[in-house]
């Protein structure tokens, strides 16, 4: 029984053996005489066809690669001038902004206006009338009656020659108010700071009031001297 055995399975490895040979003689499918040159002749052909074919393909996609590198260029070209153009319109934005929103210069009649208002008041009617000055009741005290009665003196004596910013009268009111100011800034801890305040503009207003020139209308009415004190009568007879 094994001798049947092995005889079988020797018979089966010979015949596998004899077709493998076959198998192997037999020509292999991608290796045949197909698209091949049977002569020299066609080869050479074959050869010169396969190089313009070459050439011509060479050919194509330089052009290809030469018409994507101008539309390359021209994106390039319209970005650049984009650009530009929304920098340009960027610019003017910013500069019609500013336009809008700077500070105008002020005009001459503006300059005027502020000039003007920065100025000192000139004496009311109720401070300063027919050459005589009515003082607050802080200037009326004491301490300051000497500066007091000085520019009361030379308030009194002034004429169209001797008034005005610059006139000796003037020059020497100037100086009195300023010993005013420092005597008034000394006393300025028994006083309120509205009284301080009031009682300083009007040393303020009456340097501004003296540098004023008088005018020929101005001396019209008689000057009441600084002794003189205002009563029913005389107040009358002044008016």
């Amino acid at each position: 029984m094994k001798f049947k055995t092995l005889s079988l399975l020797i018979v089966v490895v010979l015949a596998g053996s004899s077709l493998a040979q076959n198998v192997a003689l037999a020509p292999i499918s991608n290796w045949t005489y197909y698209n091949h040159a049977s002569t020299a002749e066609e080869g050479f052909l074959r050869g010169q066809a396969a190089a313009v074919q070459a050439v011509g393909q060479a050919n194509y996609m330089q052009s290809l690669a030469a018409v994507n590198y101008a539309e390359a260029t021209r994106l390039q070209i319209e970005n650049n001038r984009l650009y530009v153009k929304t920098s340009l319109a960027n610019r003017e934005e910013v500069q019609s902004y500013r336009e809008r929103y700077a500070r105008r210069p002020i005009t001459k009649e503006q300059w005027q206006e502020y000039s003007k208002r920065a100025l000192p008041d000139r004496l009311t009617g109720d401070q300063y009338s027919n050459g005589k000055l009515v003082w607050p009741h802080i200037l009326r005290m004491e301490e300051y009656a000497p500066l007091r009665k000085r520019i009361d003196v030379l308030v009194a004596s002034r004429s169209v020659e001797d008034s005005g910013d610059g006139s000796p009268s003037q020059r020497e009111i100037a100086s009195l108010i300023d010993t005013m100011k420092v005597l008034l800034r000394e006393n300025i801890e028994t006083l309120s700071s509205s009284q301080y305040g009031n009682s300083k503009w009007f040393l303020i207003c009456l340097d501004y009031e003296m540098k004023q020139p008088l005018t020929t209308v101005d001396t019209l009415q008689p000057a009441i001297a600084p002794e003189t004190k205002l009563t029913p009568d005389n107040r009358q007879a002044v008016n």
